[in-house]
């Protein structure tokens, strides 16, 4: 399979102060498109084969936890981290069950639909959310473009960590992006987990009329960084995207990797 040419770039994006979170969710989540569910296959497949761990971490989770739904099958506690804080804001609505939160009822049930249950209850899918709600203990801001993107105390704490189209889509230079993702890594502990989404060859995405920045990472780039980061037994699945294409990018790169033990 050749590797996409990254998109043309756009004269100017947008900046982080437009971002809003409402436009977000319905450019890319009004309904379970390819390549959500496929990030949700890839977590569940790869959740399979990890151990139940104390405490895991998704970094860069937007404004959605459809991706920490697969989370609560694994972790006793799941920590959420987000450089913006109106995705905070609006992470915290949800996992508050606050009335004006958004629904994501369609996410949960798409869950039970890969797990082999496409007719399952409402009650069922409302029951997955209960449960990633219980295991929410702390919603906070992080920057990836920090050594230490949640502080010096979480450098190598997590045995699982999951990050989903994050760095990639906070800056256009591929330089910046591996000392993002590096930093990221960087909160994996030794013999810990990573599980990580990655948007291919774009160079920007769309939420609306407006475009935000992305690296152009490729999957070479992927794997690249994680031998480089010190990761071994890495498994990596490439999937077309065609949908996407006007939003910026047609293909995803899913990979799982375990970080080395020091010697």
């Amino acid at each position: 399979m050749s590797t996409p040419t990254p998109t043309d770039t756009p004269e100017k994006y947008s900046d982080w102060s437009e971002w809003n979170p409402k436009d977000y969710i319905a450019e890319y989540y009004s309904e379970v498109i390819p390549d959500c569910r496929f990030a949700m296959e890839w977590l569940l497949e790869s959740l399979a084969d990890v151990p139940p761990v104390d405490c895991a971490l998704e970094f860069g989770t937007g404004p959605i936890p459809v991706f920490t739904f697969p989370l609560s099958l694994r972790a006793k506690e799941i920590h959420l981290a987000d450089y913006l804080q109106v995705n905070v804001d609006e992470l915290s609505k949800w996992a508050n069950n606050a009335p004006d939160a958004q629904d994501w009822l369609h996410f949960s049930q798409e869950m039970l639909h890969l797990q082999g249950h496409p007719l399952a209850p409402e009650a069922q899918a409302r029951a997955i959310e209960k449960a990633t709600r219980a295991r929410i203990t702390n919603i906070t801001l992080g920057d990836a473009k920090q050594t230490n993107p949640l502080g010096a105390d979480k450098r190598g704490s997590y045995d699982l960590v999951t990050t989903h189209c994050c760095a990639e889509s906070a800056t256009s230079n591929k330089d910046e992006w591996r000392v993002f993702i590096s930093n990221i890594f960087s909160l994996v502990a030794p013999g810990g987990t990573l599980i990580q989404t990655v948007v291919e060859g774009a160079t920007y995405y769309r939420v609306g009329n407006r475009a935000f920045p992305a690296a152009g990472i490729t999957r070479h780039d992927v794997i690249d960084c994680l031998v480089d980061n010190g990761f071994t037994d890495i498994d990596l699945r490439v999937r077309n995207t065609p949908g996407n294409s006007e939003q910026g990018f047609s293909s995803c790169v899913f990979a799982r990797a375990v970080k080395g033990t020091a010697s």
